[in-house]
């Protein structure tokens, strides 16, 4: 089964719409739409907004499904120097954790400054960044070629940027093409369970003095959602 994760409902209405046999589906408390599409099971779950909401509902698919791929799909923010504009669609190489750590006089340190890491996997210790895995993101750039992704760090944040000073100190800390409220917290999960994960966003504003007349969720929402099902098209016997 591959499950599709997203923030909010209109973020998946498009793909909602095409599965065949819909059906919900209990996850804990909350409800997901399960059916197939392009010959593949698939359950559709919204997460929330935020970090906690989507660290929750993960923990929740990981626990109740047993998923080949958890594939999440929503809105991001493109950070400048990306090149990546409204409408564009963005892969992530790893997710960052943008918040976590310590500021100093010197200025922000991270959680490894700390000595404080988020997980302990086996020899492996995460600090803030959690890779996506090179077969699997080898795979989904290949599939998603016609889309001509823009591919590279997210960065998770619970604060989301709005001012021209902010977005430069946080693209000069973290050198990330997307910012975003959910990814690493389900990054940290799907490394936690050892299942394959996947983020694609569609772009729906550059990070910058926070204007909502420049942003176009629509076009974020609608490249983010024909990605996905091209995914699910060419996913099987990936890794």
């Amino acid at each position: 089964m591959i499950v599709i994760t997203a923030a909010m409902p209109f973020e998946t209405s498009w793909i909602s719409s095409q599965l065949i046999r819909p059906r919900h589906a209990a996850v804990g408390k909350f409800t997901a739409l399960q059916g197939r599409l392009c010959a593949s099971n698939v359950l559709i779950f919204h997460l929330g907004a935020g970090k906690t909401n989507a660290a929750h509902g993960t923990t929740l698919l990981l626990e109740n499904f047993s998923p080949t791929l958890i594939l999440l799909i929503g809105c991001g923010g493109a950070y400048r120097r990306s090149g990546l504009i409204p409408g564009d669609l963005a892969v992530a190489t790893e997710e960052i954790f943008g918040d976590e750590g310590v500021i100093t006089p010197q200025g922000w340190r991270s959680t490894k400054y700390l000595k404080l890491p988020l997980l302990r996997k086996g020899d492996q210790i995460y600090y803030n960044t959690f890779p996506i895995d090179q077969k699997v993101l080898n795979k989904a750039q290949e599939i998603l070629k016609r889309f001509k992704p823009g591919t590279g760090p997210f960065v998770t944040v619970s604060e989301v940027t709005g001012t021209q000073e902010k977005a430069d100190e946080m693209e000069n800390r973290f050198r990330g093409i997307c910012e975003n409220m959910e990814g690493a917290s389900v990054a940290q999960l799907c490394t936690f369970y050892e299942t394959p994960f996947l983020e694609i966003r569609g772009i729906s504003n550059v990070v910058k003095r926070r204007n909502k007349k420049e942003w176009d969720l629509s076009a974020a929402t609608r490249v983010s959602q024909k990605a996905a099902r091209e995914i699910i098209t060419h996913w099987r016997g990936a890794p």
